[in-house]
């Protein structure tokens, strides 16, 4: 009944739900560092918020696509909504993809480019990595005549680590005009680093490039799942062929538009962010592991010795929540979201003991 290419595909496992872990091992008190998701909670109080939930959202006309537009400088025409920015990868995927064409990525980077590879027949690319970042050089080299979509994570998830603009200027000027760049800015307004690709200008400039970001990280929307992408009209265009009408749901517009109109949240979660990655990475730094400099809400931790696998697992013991990198190949590092200074404490607190064990 289904078609074969799917039993290459594993689905993705998502995190285990803190109503879960206090379940199963009896305990009260569980902090989540696995997700990236934002520790001072949503930028928009839900309960102000009152919708029409009867009737069918459309998001042309909401002022949220007006204000957003308006936020990031650019036109309505330039922007697609998508439910979470996830969408918006297979929808450029449907729009793009024929059998035959390639999607060109890197090895140890977001799931969601070779998943998208799979459900649409096309042939997964993965240029190596250097240094836990992507390489440009890398990435030219496995260019091809089928290469219809580059996919990079700047930051990278899981890594943290970024391309610069001109970085980027570099794989755009040796890339055809009939390949899509895509540049999935997930964690763009965390970063502080003032070589960040300027992605207004670039995208001025470049009439086959496509940013996508989302109001799941920094705005603390993830559960109601909206993300958008931004590039020359003509792009959107094309891809508008491909939503479904009503893929984003009329909550999410009115939350994303009132978190928005919050900048002074989002200026406390920066605040929130450098001070914690600050305080980790000073103390992850008195253990053997090579931590890359992250520009996102996370840090990728690699032991030389460590189990990474079963350190999560001595973690979860204790109530804290952090991801394996095992699905990456990684099995001797893990990912932690930054936190509050009290989690971020505590989870150093617990990593020691659990380090004990395996020394």
């Amino acid at each position: 009944m289904f078609k074969s290419k799917l039993n290459e595909i594993t689905p993705y496992t998502p995190g285990r739900s803190i109503e879960s872990i206090k379940k199963d091992y009896g305990l009260t008190d569980i902090i989540k560092l696995a997700s990236n998701e934002n520790p001072l909670g949503p930028a928009v109080d839900f309960a102000t918020v009152s919708n029409n939930i009867e009737l069918y959202p459309d998001y042309t006309t909401h002022p949220f696509i007006g204000e957003l537009s308006k936020h990031l400088n650019v036109t309505n025409q330039q922007l697609i909504l998508g439910n979470g920015s996830d969408e918006i990868l297979q929808i450029i995927a449907l729009a793009l993809i024929s059998p035959g064409d390639e999607i060109l990525s890197s090895s140890c980077t977001f799931s969601e480019y070779k998943f998208v590879a799979q459900i649409t027949d096309a042939t997964y690319v993965e240029a190596a990595m250097e240094n836990h970042t992507y390489n440009v050089n890398n990435l030219i080299n496995a260019m091809t005549p089928k290469t219809k979509i580059i996919f990079i994570a700047n930051p990278n998830n899981p890594t943290g680590t970024m391309l610069t603009h001109t970085d980027i200027e570099q794989l755009m000027a040796a890339t055809s005009p009939d390949t899509l760049v895509v540049l999935d800015e997930a964690y763009a307004e965390y970063v502080t680093n003032p070589t960040y690709p300027k992605s207004i200008e670039l995208i001025d400039k470049y009439p086959n490039l496509l940013v996508t970001r989302t109001f799941s990280k920094i705005y603390g929307l993830a559960a109601l799942r909206i993300g958008y992408g931004m590039a020359q009209a003509h792009i959107i265009e094309g891809l508008q062929k491909v939503r479904q009408p009503f893929n984003v749901n009329g909550l999410a517009l009115d939350c994303a538009l009132k978190a928005l109109q919050n900048q002074s949240f989002v200026k406390q979660s920066i605040q929130t962010n450098n001070e914690g990655k600050a305080f980790l990475s000073n103390e992850l730094n008195t253990i053997d592991c090579i931590i890359p400099p992250s520009e996102g809400n996370f840090l990728y931790v690699e032991f030389k010795d460590i189990d990474g696998i079963q350190l999560c697992e001595n973690l979860l013991e204790r109530g804290i929540i952090i991801r394996s990198m095992k699905s990456f190949g990684q099995n001797n590092a893990i990912r932690v979201t930054i936190s509050t200074l009290e989690q971020n404490q505590r989870f150093i607190k617990e990593l020691h003991e659990c380090l004990k064990k395996q020394s």
